[in-house]
């Protein structure tokens, strides 16, 4: 079968790999009819996450038909329309039964996180969704079915995006009448800023680089007012938009990959993406830092007195000039990790289904499988203003 595959920093293409196979009765395989390019997933193939080897089928929002179902898989059967979400969890240990889902405790044996799809070794070295088949673990547990009357655009973004965004704004606690900034006007931060006015915000300040992406915010949210970081520093300008006082809650969409302000930070970027090797006689824990925290250092300034910043965006590495002291002076509360997609995808499937809320409408290009490399290309590097990326494996 075709699927896109890692082999090293900044290489990716798309090959023949093996077809999966069954080899625990509680899986099933499906045949991807529609997958996504994620902001993820330009962390994976940019270097930035650990234990990724060459050969890594990666992609991790996707969903399709079922194909094969294991001996104890109750729910599904052949034929049937799934979507999957991205985290994996086997529905049983303590975490998953607290509903922290992307903590479960048994989907992965090889790290200390939840596993995940098409995130190598560390998330539990499951292959991803970028291929024209994918295996999918505990099959009765997190997979929902979609409706036939749902095209799979309105329905893709369930598998990460929508519900990652939707779950930030509700763990932050955004109410009726908040001010509410964004950092990032990728697909996540687009679906913040909508899930923000849903909840009843009265106010969204939305905040990135690209003058096409903060137009586009305005596009399909009206309303919400726009800061170009390049033009004017986003944290002293929304505590003058907000008389001083700050926003209520800051939502960063943006994640490690912000843009450096730091010159080790940048130097060390400019090294991984080379492929310089580790500094020699230090251990991995000890290497220079490769997150930026550029971004949170403006939303802390953003935030009002005992707001909320939350993370949306992923963090992994260990960072420099993290602003304890500013978050701890200002009593500000953090929330972030991964998304706990799986307590909200029933509902948000009522809101699409019933038309309250909607995410197709940032899918800006559709290919086929075998033009992901140019789908990357696009996304990674911002042309043709491109917003979300969906790939047709069939």
């Amino acid at each position: 079968m075709k699927a896109v595959v890692y082999e090293k920093p900044y290489e990716i293409a798309v090959l023949d790999v093996p077809e999966p196979e069954i080899t625990d009765p509680r899986e099933m395989i499906i045949k991807v009819t529609s997958t996504c390019i994620c902001g993820s997933d330009l962390h994976l193939v940019h270097g930035m996450y650990p234990h990724v080897p060459n050969g890594t089928v990666i992609g991790h929002e996707f969903m399709g038909i079922v194909e094969e179902v294991g001996k104890d898989v109750k729910k599904w059967k052949r034929g049937d329309r799934v979507l999957v979400p991205f985290p994996i969890a086997c529905g049983e240990c303590d975490m998953c039964q607290a509903g922290l889902w992307s903590h479960c405790i048994r989907s992965n044996a090889k790290g200390e996180v939840g596993a995940a799809f098409g995130h190598g070794e560390s998330y539990g070295g499951f292959a991803g969704g970028q291929a024209e088949y994918v295996k999918v673990p505990y099959a009765d547990v997190s997979p929902i079915r979609i409706p036939d009357e749902l095209t799979d655009e309105q329905a893709i973004l369930l598998s990460d995006v929508l519900p990652t965004a939707y779950w930030i704004v509700d763990v932050c606690g955004v109410k009726p009448g908040d001010t509410v900034a964004v950092f990032g006007c990728g697909p996540v931060g687009l679906m913040v800023i909508r899930c923000a006015i849903f909840k009843g915000a009265s106010r969204v300040i939305v905040v990135d680089k690209l003058n096409y992406r903060l137009d586009f915010a305005k596009k399909i949210n009206p309303g919400v007012e726009t800061i170009n970081f390049k033009e004017v520093d986003p944290g002293e300008k929304i505590q003058e938009m907000t008389n001083g006082r700050g926003a209520d809650v800051v939502i960063d969409a943006v994640g490690l990959e912000a843009e450096p302000t730091n010159p080790l930070i940048s130097a060390t970027v400019y090294m991984k993406r080379m492929g310089v090797p580790t500094l020699p006689g230090l251990r991995p824990e000890d290497q220079p830092a490769v997150a930026s925290v550029s971004a949170i250092n403006w939303e802390i300034e953003a935030i009002r007195h005992g707001g909320t910043l939350g993370l949306a965006g992923v963090y992994g590495g260990k960072m420099n000039s993290f602003p304890i002291g500013d978050i701890f002076s200002k009593g500000i509360t953090i929330k972030g990790g991964q998304a706990l997609i799986q307590n909200y995808l029933d509902e948000l499937l009522k809101y699409i289904k019933q038309g309250k809320l909607r995410a197709d409408d940032i899918i800006t290009h559709s290919l086929t499988l075998n033009e992901a490399m140019e789908g990357y290309r696009l996304f990674g590097q911002r042309e043709e203003s491109c917003v979300k990326v969906i790939l047709k494996p069939h």
